[in-house]
């Protein structure tokens, strides 16, 4: 395939890199018979020949139709008349990644590239369509393996012992001050537990529940990344938020059934089954907005969010359960 003139104009893995401009454009105003003379009379190659263009007069993209689509058409037939109306276009700067999404979903062997002016650039070719498809997929296998081109792996066989220790070391050492920071807020709240030494046994169950559900979500992320880098983040939180709404409704309301008939304190209850319901809806910050944005970083969500989300919500359960505990008792 020939490069276009204005490929250097775009980033790489783009539209407007990739497309080529040498294709078959008409006015929209021809028919078929102009089509059939227009074949007679090429006295040069296109670079790709899937579809014919149609633009007016200022270049604007106003129909596409193709080859075959053309010949089974009566000659008096206009050929803006066979175009759908919908078009599908991509623009200069959208991703192969994309173009190739729109090709898949509406069947096309080839993509049209206009401006933002809906002006025809060029065409996104079939050649490219495949070619970047087979990119794509084997990215996608190779997240979902825990390998990102934008992350390397560690092969414990052939890297020296300090580089290992230089990866790992970081995040080992941000859990330690991490914990060192939980055991300084329990510090804080002696005092409530001096009079209530019963809360100091479910400190490990609010941590736990908390932990256990930002690990799940952190794990459907990471995995909804590899399989689709652009995931539609609001619409994906507001999803999350209402599951993990319904999961700390019935988990707390449970928590709050059985410590009441263990102990017979309502005020107790109250305060564990306040506290593990608003802990586990911080865990949607952990599992859910750590992994992303450490993916939106370049990082390997997988071997970097990890750490860091266990220990910022071992801080925010514990955090919740004495704030909620101090308030109430």
């Amino acid at each position: 395939m020939k490069d276009s003139p204005q490929n250097k104009r775009y980033p790489p893995k783009t539209a407007g890199a990739i497309m080529l401009t040498n294709v078959p454009t008409m006015g929209e105003n021809k028919t078929v018979r102009e089509f059939r003379e227009f074949l007679l009379t090429i006295h040069y190659d296109f670079d790709t020949f899937n579809y014919i263009y149609l633009l007016d007069e200022e270049k604007t993209l106003k129909g596409v139709i193709s080859i075959r689509q053309i010949l089974h058409s009566a000659n008096d037939t206009k050929l803006i008349h066979l175009s759908p109306k919908k078009l599908i276009v991509a623009h200069p700067y959208t991703t192969q990644e994309r173009v190739v999404h729109l090709a898949l979903k509406h069947n096309l062997r080839a993509i049209p590239v206009v401006d933002h002016e809906h002006k025809f650039l060029g065409e996104f070719p079939s050649k490219a369509i495949l070619r970047a498809l087979h990119h794509e997929s084997t990215e996608d296998l190779f997240r979902l393996g825990g390998v990102t081109h934008t992350a390397t792996y560690d092969d414990i066989l052939k890297l020296p012992f300090t580089t290992i220790l230089k990866h790992r070391t970081p995040w080992l050492i941000l859990g330690l001050f991490g914990g060192l920071l939980s055991a300084g807020i329990v510090s804080q709240f002696e005092d409530v537990l001096s009079k209530q030494i019963i809360l100091a046994s479910f400190i490990p169950l609010i941590v736990y529940m908390a932990d256990a559900i930002g690990t799940q979500i952190e794990a459907f992320i990471i995995r909804d990344l590899a399989v689709d880098p652009t995931l539609n983040f609001i619409k994906y939180l507001r999803r999350q938020f209402t599951i993990v709404l319904i999961l700390a409704i019935l988990i707390s309301g449970l928590l709050y059934v059985i410590s009441l008939l263990l102990y017979d304190q309502p005020e107790i209850s109250m305060v564990i089954s306040l506290a593990l319901f608003l802990a586990i809806m911080t865990s949607l910050f952990s599992g859910l907005f750590v992994p992303f944005i450490f993916d939106r970083l370049k990082f390997d969500p997988a071997n970097a969010s990890g750490p860091v989300a266990t220990i910022i919500q071992d801080v925010l359960s514990v955090s919740v359960y004495f704030w909620v505990a101090n308030t109430i008792l």
